[in-house]
């Protein structure tokens, strides 16, 4: 008999998104190996500049860019509304609300089941490859040796004078918008793929672009690029 305890049930759903993203795994080993890439991968701080540069690297290589677009994929393949997914786009779901969420919402998919929809939406563009895909974790989600992994970062105080600039926002409020995406995509990276976002390790290039300029910082994603992936 499952348990109908908040903590519990939400144990037992992360359980099943586990076992499901083991399961995928060992099917794709049992298929004949598919090409992935290129792509790459860039998770951006809010108000470090990170979408502007996207945009510039995408049209510098003529590839894809994909943001929002991977939700509205989820969506569209899962044949879901997108804002019964908005409460897991990047962010972390608490136990109660996760326990509660599908007595009120009767589509909502659950976290466990989200991820492991938005795992399959993000490896089949990166098997499309020239592809730019921006945050959800894609560099945790992708195989590293097809694609390049940025981050765009900046001090937290450039971050909310840009922000409080380009939406018209007093300076505190920028701050506390700052704070808050900041804590929610460090806890959807420990939720769902039990990393810390901030790590180097989980990217090929750390970047400045308010610091460099964009040009700058778009040449230097553009020399990485080429000569890790070779194109």
């Amino acid at each position: 008999m499952t348990s109908t305890h908040p903590g519990v049930e939400l144990a037992d759903r992360q359980g099943r998104f586990l076992e499901m993203r083991r399961r995928a795994a060992g099917d794709a080993t049992a298929k004949p190996a598919q090409a992935e890439g290129p792509w790459i991968a860039l998770s951006r701080e809010l108000g470090s500049g990170g979408s502007e540069l996207a945009v510039q690297v995408g049209a510098a290589l003529g590839w894809r860019i994909y943001d929002r677009e991977i939700l509205q994929a989820v969506a569209a393949e899962t044949r879901r509304e997108e804002w019964t997914l908005e409460r897991f786009d990047e962010k972390a779901v608490r136990g109660f609300g996760e326990y509660i969420a599908p007595f009120i919402i009767p589509t909502d998919p659950g976290q466990s089941r989200y991820l492991v929809d938005l795992t399959r939406v993000v490896r089949r563009l990166g098997r499309e490859g020239r592809a730019v895909l921006l945050g959800r974790g894609a560099n945790f989600i992708l195989d590293p040796t097809h694609g390049l992994r940025v981050r765009a970062v900046a001090p937290a105080a450039d971050r909310a004078e840009a922000l409080a600039h380009d939406q018209g926002l007093t300076r505190d409020e920028a701050r506390h918008r700052i704070a808050a995406s900041d804590a929610a995509q460090r806890d959807f990276v420990r939720q769902a793929f039990q990393r810390e976002i901030e790590d180097p390790a989980g990217y090929d290039l750390v970047v400045h672009p308010r610091a460099l300029g964009l040009p700058a910082a778009v040449a230097a994603i553009l020399a990485a690029a080429r000569a890790k992936l070779d194109f």
